[in-house]
């Protein structure tokens, strides 16, 4: 019982700082395309870019496949060094990469980082507060976003102050080195320490076999869902607002980032106050289905500037790290692989839904944006599904007094 009285104030303010540079960056690759071509000797050919972030997400797939076992078997702090020695060398990477294929490692490098974090800092929290396991979880998404949110301003600063970008992706990497040196010493909790505090014999039998339910696949699947819907928002919504007549669709963004934010911020304090999880992944895909219908109905740019609103709140509310709380909940010892089965949905999701996206303009052309809002609206729905059956399941598993699945 000691351990969940331990003070982890110091590891969750690594834990947050770690998850806003991971949203910094995720976008700053795409903030400097231009520079980072002419780094790695491709001139003006910024397409060497978008290969290289492609890398990150194939990295992130196939590290889903171990970073989680990893961080179950060896604990959360050697993950947590890997992860920011990792991400340190994404950022050096992407500056002093003399060509291509050293940059496309450094994408990789930058992938297997972002599976080793999610596989490292967030169940590490939910050992640290398991009584808070959404709250922590959800704050996860709040720092990514700001990260988001607050990189353009970085960049502005940058520019008027007439600093190299260099100055950044050092600075990154260096942060990321401090943060690898200061995990050594920072206290973390022990694996499934909040299984262990509930049992009745004091320990955990990790040879018990896991079991697998119709609730755990539907929460692992909805990695995919839960990010396609405004990951394909965010990749269309510009195109969609040119072909509505928008003088300045960039704004749509802006509107999006701002709500995205605020709407974690306080689906964290519903959850706190008593909201189920599962009605708020039922009903925040009802709701952005029902934006995407209006956006799609409706040729108006300006109500553009709303779904752009309701899609930040309903869509990237944080849906994927309240499946991520449900789903490790279920395995209290192994919190990781848990979030890894998660990750892999959602990296296959990051590749795939763009795939398909990019057929669709290409075979649809000037229009393809407004029937993306159709697919969007697919995907949409069967989040709803998988929510309805975990509700479904895990009624049952109340009713029948069973808390988890270990």
């Amino acid at each position: 019982m000691a351990i969940n009285k331990r003070s982890y104030i110091s590891t969750a303010i690594a834990v947050y700082v770690s998850f806003l540079l991971c949203g910094i960056d995720m976008s700053i690759t795409a903030q400097y395309k231009v520079q980072l071509a002419q780094v790695w000797g491709q001139g003006s050919n910024i397409s060497s870019v978008l290969t290289v972030n492609s890398a990150v997400g194939i990295g992130g797939i196939v590290a889903s496949l171990f970073t989680g076992v990893i961080s179950d078997h060896f604990g959360r702090k050697s993950s947590a060094i890997i992860s920011s020695l990792l991400w340190a060398a994404f950022a050096f990477g992407m500056l002093y990469a003399p060509n291509m294929g050293l940059a496309y490692l450094a994408g990789v490098a930058g992938g297997v980082a972002n599976s080793f974090t999610n596989a490292a800092w967030t169940p590490s929290m939910m050992d640290a507060y398991p009584k808070k396991r959404s709250l922590v979880t959800l704050l996860t998404k709040f720092f990514v976003s700001l990260g988001q949110f607050i990189l353009p301003f970085i960049i502005v600063a940058l520019a008027a102050s007439k600093i190299p970008f260099s100055v950044a992706f050092n600075f990154l990497g260096i942060l990321y080195v401090i943060i690898a040196i200061i995990s050594i010493f920072l206290p973390f909790p022990e694996v499934g320490a909040d299984n262990q505090a509930n049992s009745n014999e004091g320990e955990t039998d990790k040879k018990a076999k896991l079991r697998i339910t119709g609730e755990t696949i539907a929460l692992a699947l909805m990695g995919f869902s839960s990010t396609a819907v405004f990951m394909i928002w965010t990749q269309t919504n510009q195109e969609l607002g040119k072909l509505y007549g928008l003088s300045n669709p960039a704004l749509l963004q802006s509107v999006y980032a701002i709500t995205s934010l605020i709407s974690v911020l306080v689906t964290s304090w519903m959850v706190t106050k008593g909201l189920k999880e599962t009605t708020v992944l039922i009903l925040y895909p009802a709701f952005s289905a029902i934006a995407l219908l209006l956006a799609y109905f409706i040729h108006n740019g300006a109500l553009l500037f709303l779904v752009a609103a309701l899609m930040g709140w309903f869509a990237a509310g944080g849906l994927m790290q309240l499946a991520v709380s449900l789903l490790s909940g279920l395995y209290p010892s192994h919190k990781a692989t848990a979030t890894s089965a998660i990750g892999l949905a959602n990296g296959i999701s990051n590749w795939g839904v763009i795939q398909i996206a990019a057929i669709i303009t290409a075979k649809l052309g000037q229009n393809a944006p407004r029937d993306i809002l159709l697919f969007n609206f697919i995907i949409c729905l069967i989040g709803i599904v998988l929510a309805l059956i975990v509700r479904k399941y895990q009624s049952a598993r109340i009713k029948n007094g069973i808390s988890n699945l270990e």
